[in-house]
This record gives C-alpha cells, structure tokens and sequence, in this order.
C-alpha cells in the first residue's frame, strides 16, 4: 500500500485567471499551443511572482497538476501530461521532465524522497536535484502501482489486459524486475 503524504514545502502556489497582463516568466514545451496554466507562485522566503506553463495536446487523457518534489523549494508543473520542474526561488530555471510519454499519474514518495511520474508505459523520478532516472518501458497499455516500500516499487503492468504481470522497480536506480519486455 502506498501510503498518501505530501513533500514538504517552503511556498504557497495557485492558480489564477489568466488576467491579459504579462505573466513574469514564460514555459513552453515543444509543440506547445496557445492553450497554458498561469500560476502565482509565493516562496516564503523569496519574492513572489507568476509563470504561464504551455503544453502540446497530449492525445489521451493526461494529467494536470501542480506537486511538490522533495527539495522544499522544488515544484512540479503538470500541465496537459508534460512535467515543468524547477525551483521557485530560481524561477526562470524551469524546465521540462522527459518523460517516455504523457504524465497521467504521480506518486509523492517522501520517505524515499521521489516523485514518481507516471506515463502509461513507464516511470520518471524526480529528487531534489531534478529526474533522477527514466524506467524501461515497462507496459503496453497501463500501470497499476500497489505498494512502496524497503526501497522498491511494486505494481502490475498492463492491469486490465489479458496478460497483467506484476513487476517491482528500484527507487534508486529505475532497475525493473518483471512487467512487460518492449525494446
């Protein structure tokens, strides 16, 4: 089982009406349309500020949503299933997370000190200095992720196929033992 709880934070963050104004900083990934996130991010130990966070159409249900990451002035950007990291007091050093596909999942996994990023194949980490690693493709259509724990992850590849095979993936290294095998 994995337990839910939330990374620590040294900021506040919202999103706002995209007011026609000039938002202070700009992200686009490739692709990107006209269609994007404002947010108002506010450090408490910094000055506060806004970004508009763009994203191409994902194709499939993706997600969106603003996470923390283990670095206490670390954010994480989803929008439309691409994943913006950066520090918030460094706000111009956003950037996008690779990921081997659309973001339609996260685990925050504080006490082994991970985001996990999910796509529909595979899995990125993100610690405190930014992605730690990207698995192997590990399904053909669909993770289920069941427990955490003693450093590894364990879930089930392809859940609702013919074929479901569980699997288990190293928090440290992104090693996967078991799933399903696709170069």
């Amino acid at each position: 089982m994995i337990a839910r709880d939330d990374f620590r934070s040294e900021f506040d963050v919202a999103l706002v009406d995209r007011s026609g104004g000039a938002a202070d900083h700009s992200f686009a990934a490739p692709g990107a349309g006209a269609r994007a996130v404002e947010l108002a991010v506010e450090p408490w130990s910094g000055p506060t500020w806004t970004a508009v966070f763009a994203a191409p159409e994902p194709g499939v249900r993706a997600l969106t949503a603003l996470l923390g990451t283990p670095s206490p002035t670390g954010l994480c950007v989803v929008e439309r299933g691409t994943a913006f990291v950066g520090d918030v007091l460094e706000p111009a050093g956003f950037s996008v997370i690779e990921t081997r596909g659309p973001v339609v999942g996260a685990e925050q996994l504080p006490a082994d000190e991970v985001l996990l990023l999910l796509t529909p194949w595979s899995i990125t980490a993100v610690d405190q200095s930014g992605r730690r690693w990207t698995s192997e493709r590990i399904a053909t259509d669909g993770l289920r992720i069941d427990e955490a724990g003693d450093g590894w992850l364990r879930g089930v590849a392809d859940p609702d196929g013919d074929e479901p095979r569980d699997f288990a993936l190293h928090l440290a290294t992104g090693e996967v033992v078991g799933g399903t095998r696709i170069a």
